[in-house]
């Protein structure tokens, strides 16, 4: 655990590890503002063949600080970038492979996109693509689902938000009530407590630590909600020159699994792409189904390995 400087800002970083000759997992986590360090040891089995390096991001729970400057998307690919230059200088030269999750997956993919040569592979966990347009579909899908059972209340609900972009949050709130609701139960959905009671038995995490947490998540959003609304993959990163994988719970009701189903076959890849369904998730594939999440990290080494250094 260690803090290092990267765009002027000390950073908190944690690397471990079997073995440092192993090739080097750096992940991008979400919220934005939301650290996935406190919840890392649920896949900690990854370490037996990576050196997996969790960074919470600035403003970000060990990296909150109040007024911490430049909270903005561009600032935080290039804080990606400069991470990932300082973990090959270290790591003996190797290309790193580079994991995004949820609003991570949008800083990484554009940190992937800008200088393809850093890295071995791309994985897009629970990928942004375009969210107004993943809340067009899941609105719509919730509608036609609240006539098709014939939920007048619900139906009406929905008709009288509208479809979005919503002015009002709390008409936002509604709408993605009733499409939640419309979804099958998961038998392992990382809900709040699931989350928190994981997240306390951290290693990693002091109380005080915690007590950051809801400060840097909304202080990064509130900062970043206009940024995340505009961004837009299908005009941003048509092409990745990286090995590409995306993992998407089959049952994402937040950035929309339609989306990245549109996404993915537009995407033009040279070096590869693969798309895993995670047929048990939703959101949070990672953590619901972590046993197949790790299965598919050692498929991406396994496809990679010949092409780490060149």
């Amino acid at each position: 655990m260690e803090r290092i400087r990267l765009g002027g800002v000390d950073q908190a970083v944690w690397i471990r590890g079997d073995d440092r000759l192993n090739p080097v997992l750096l992940f991008v986590h979400g919220g934005p503002g939301f650290p996935e360090m406190p919840v890392a040891h649920r896949n900690a089995e990854l370490e037996r063949i990576f050196t997996v390096v969790q960074w919470d991001q600035r403003g970000a729970g060990k990296s909150f600080r109040f007024h911490t400057p430049d909270i903005r998307a561009e600032q935080y690919v290039r804080d990606t970038l400069e991470l990932s230059r300082e973990l090959r200088r270290r790591f003996g030269g190797r290309k790193i492979y580079l994991a995004g999750y949820s609003w991570g997956s949008l800083v990484a993919i554009r940190a992937a996109a800008r200088e393809p040569d850093l890295f071995a592979a791309y994985i897009g966990i629970g990928q942004l693509v375009n969210i107004p347009e993943a809340e067009r579909t899941l609105y719509a899908g919730a509608l036609a689902e609240a006539r098709r059972r014939g939920l007048a209340k619900a139906a009406r609900a929905l008709e009288r938000v509208g479809p979005p972009p919503w002015a009002d949050s709390g008409d936002k709130k509604i709408a993605k009530r009733w499409w939640n609701r419309f979804e099958e139960p998961l038998p392992d959905k990382m809900t709040p407590w699931k989350f928190t009671a994981l997240a306390f038995t951290s290693p990693a995490y002091t109380p005080l630590d915690f007590v950051k947490v809801p400060f840097g998540a909304k202080m990064s959003f509130d900062r970043l909600e206009d940024e995340i609304y505009a961004a837009n993959l299908f005009r941003e990163v048509p092409r990745l020159q990286v090995p590409v994988w995306f993992f998407m719970g089959r049952h994402d009701t937040v950035v929309g699994d339609a989306v990245l189903a549109r996404y993915f076959p537009a995407l033009r890849a040279p070096r590869g792409k693969r798309l895993v369904w995670f047929e048990k998730s939703g959101h949070v594939p990672h953590l619901e189904e972590p046993a197949k999440y790790r299965a598919s990290m050692q498929a991406v080494l396994a496809e990679t390995s010949q092409n780490r250094t060149n």
